[in-house]
């Protein structure tokens, strides 16, 4: 009873040992080393019942370009899956090599009992999905790939894009056969940019809903942003802009913070917000002692002598091409100076003055300033900024205030 016992117990150990050291060495062996082959055969015979030293001889052969090692690839991924058959994942691979054989049906069978083992994986999805289009079956595919992509954001991209490819960017297309849901729209919002399409990608944001627009989507949102602004589309931009900020009113034709009640920054604005830039005059703040409306006015002190240094404060309106509208600004001043201080507007896309104003003049009480003209035909963005004139030399003296408040533009 001893000897049978002993005798068991290492049969035993030599099986668990045998498989062991094959499972072992089939997980470190490159494919694609010159002895891979070899050591694959080897390893099969001293452990035939293991999924992996098969997967291994079947990776072995399919790098070969040989159409008898690709069979022999076949084969093994065959036995592998026999002997692993609730792995999801030799069902895939099984599948992808038949396909590479031409073998379509049993690539579908193959794909099948992967998406039965593991119907919410998305790489299944996508994988079978793609098999799918590959032989012509286009709707089935896509509605695999979509739903892979709408639980899994890695596959967004790639699989607009393929649909892009698929029905030459026919974006009605698409939509139909992936959906027109908040993800797919993302998806095309950012395939469509990329591919020089801003109208096609700005209607795909458009779609988003409020709260996917203000969510997960806000990177898209300030990517569209940027983008637009680089190609001088200006309404899109400040809608887009509009949509992340959750505001309701168009900003198309609206000066953003006219009466300053959210204040200004020195720095790290936004491009439709004011800007002033660095110098060392006049100093720029907030006055709450004066205003015309709301709680503050911007208030600009000067006490300088030198032309050089002048602190520039504009501000980036969309508007429509073709359209008259008015500017309006409010102000208060005791400045004592020759040069000439006026508010101008100029197209955002030539930078080319559009208008300007009369010369600022000393008022005790709020006076308005107003600015009429017209946009270009191929512009839908402006610049309005206070501009200073007439200062030639080195020297330019200005001392006093000037405040502003409740600047706004009207479509006329």
């Amino acid at each position: 009873m001893l000897l049978i016992i002993g005798a068991l117990f290492l049969v035993l150990s030599w099986t668990f040992i045998r498989w062991n050291l094959a499972n072992i060495v089939a997980l470190q062996i490159d494919p694609k080393s010159p002895d891979s082959r070899f050591i694959a055969d080897w390893l099969i015979g001293l452990s035939p019942s293991d999924p992996r030293t098969h997967l291994l001889a079947a990776k072995v052969y399919e790098s070969s370009f040989d159409a008898d090692d690709l069979n022999r690839a076949v084969r093994e991924y065959e036995t592998a899956t026999s002997l692993s058959p609730h792995n999801y994942v030799m069902w895939l691979n099984l599948g992808r090599v038949r396909g590479l054989i031409g073998d379509a049906d049993g690539a579908f069978k193959a794909y099948e009992r992967a998406l039965a083992l593991a119907p919410n994986y998305s790489i299944v999805r996508w994988v079978y999905g793609n098999a799918l289009i590959r032989e012509g079956r286009t709707d089935e595919g896509f509605t695999l790939i979509s739903s892979a992509a709408a639980s899994d954001p890695r596959y967004l991209g790639p699989a607009v894009s393929t649909a892009m490819q698929i029905f030459d960017g026919n974006v009605d297309e698409v939509r139909r056969v992936m959906g027109d849901t908040a993800k797919i729209n993302a998806g095309l919002a950012e395939t469509l940019i990329a591919l020089g399409r801003p109208e096609d990608s700005f209607d795909s944001w458009r779609r988003l809903s409020a709260q996917s627009s203000t969510g997960e989507f806000q990177d898209l949102g300030q990517k569209l942003h940027n983008k637009f602004v680089e190609l001088k589309r200006y309404r899109m931009a400040a809608m887009v802009h509009a949509d992340m900020a959750k505001v309701d009113v168009s900003p198309v034709g609206q000066i953003t913070n006219g009466g300053f009640e959210a204040g200004v920054k020195l720095g790290g604005t936004g491009v439709f917000d004011w800007r002033i830039s660095e110098g060392t005059h006049p100093q720029v703040g907030l006055s709450e002692a004066a205003k015309r409306s709301g709680q503050y006015s911007l208030l600009l002190a000067f006490n300088s002598f030198e032309t050089a240094g002048m602190r520039s404060i504009d501000q980036m309106v969309a508007v429509e091409p073709s359209t008259d509208y008015e500017l309006m600004v409010f102000y208060r001043s005791d400045i004592r100076t020759d040069a000439l201080l006026k508010w101008e507007v100029i197209d955002a896309s030539t930078l080319q003055q559009i208008a300007v104003s009369a010369p600022i003049t000393n008022a005790a009480e709020w006076a308005p300033i107003r600015v009429t003209f017209r946009t270009k035909e191929n512009s839908d963005g402006i610049q309005v900024r206070f501009v200073r004139e007439g200062c030639g030399g080195p020297a330019c003296p200005m001392s006093g205030r000037i405040m502003f408040d409740d600047i706004s533009l009207r479509r006329l």
